[in-house]
């Protein structure tokens, strides 16, 4: 707590950072007929990451521990928020049903699309660790538990983990506003979609559908929060019983197609 409070260059950072950001606002860039949404939760972590990588090093990997730890403040005042929220709309989320619970299935399509890409860059066995799943915190304890530490499979899921986590929710952003400006994905299953287990990348993806359906923003913030725990709480039996042993079949055919191709 002691090197939490005496970071001050991290605090005056996130401090002018969100205030600079709040200023930008939002700017949403149209291609054709797609509009993709840079919400100020975006323009903040670019310009913290740029903060980071400048040769002034004002914010350095000290203030790495440090700002978990805020970050995990916040989180827990927005899991709060999301609750709240959530327990509000009760009857709309149980209209909605199992779709809820049915549309968390389709973090499995990261193995199809995901492996076979992974197999052609030339990746091993760390391609399992890396596709089986979306890789959050659960994924993470799962394959260390069953490949341990020290194997590539726990490198590849700890490379997905820490590119999702800086990366993550800019992605989610950009494809959720894609996903509803295209017409095809209605805004309440698009806030169901960027519940996907992390908290980070369902703020970022949620921002930007309530700029483009502000009028929706209590039903979408309700459906998101829901789909977020029910994604964290399944995604340990998904990955034990469906993720883990699709991936590993996939990888023995792909991998002996390939050798008997050489």
């Amino acid at each position: 707590m002691k090197n939490l409070l005496k970071d001050y260059k991290l605090h005056i950072s996130v401090l002018l950072i969100s205030i600079l950001s709040i200023f930008i606002g939002t700017k949403t860039i149209k291609i054709g007929e797609v509009a993709i949404v840079f919400s100020p939760l975006i323009w903040s972590m670019l310009i913290m990451f740029a903060f980071y990588m400048s040769p002034a090093k004002i914010v350095t990997e000290k203030s790495y521990e440090n700002a978990n730890y805020m970050l995990g403040i916040a989180m827990t005042l927005l899991i709060v928020k999301l609750g709240v929220s959530s327990g509000s709309r009760l009857q709309e989320i149980k209209e909605a049903g199992l779709a809820l619970v049915l549309q968390n299935f389709g973090n499995l399509g990261t193995i199809i699309v995901s492996l076979p890409i992974a197999l052609l860059l030339g990746l091993g066995r760390e391609s399992i660790g890396m596709c089986h799943a979306l890789s959050r915190e659960a994924n993470v304890g799962l394959i260390q538990e069953r490949y341990s530490a020290n194997s590539p499979e726990f490198r590849g899921v700890m490379a997905v983990y820490i590119i999702g986590t800086i990366l993550g929710p800019i992605v989610m952003s950009i494809i959720s506003s894609i996903a509803i400006s295209t017409g095809i994905i209605g805004p309440l299953a698009a806030s169901m979609g960027v519940g996907a287990g992390s908290a980070s990348m369902m703020t970022a993806g949620l921002s930007a559908l309530i700029e483009s359906y502000p009028q929706l923003e209590a039903q979408m913030s309700a459906f998101a929060g829901l789909s977020n725990l029910i994604s964290s709480v399944i995604a340990l039996p998904l990955g034990i019983f469906l993720g883990l042993p699709l991936t590993e079949f996939l990888y023995r055919k792909f991998h002996k197609k390939k050798k008997e191709e050489k």
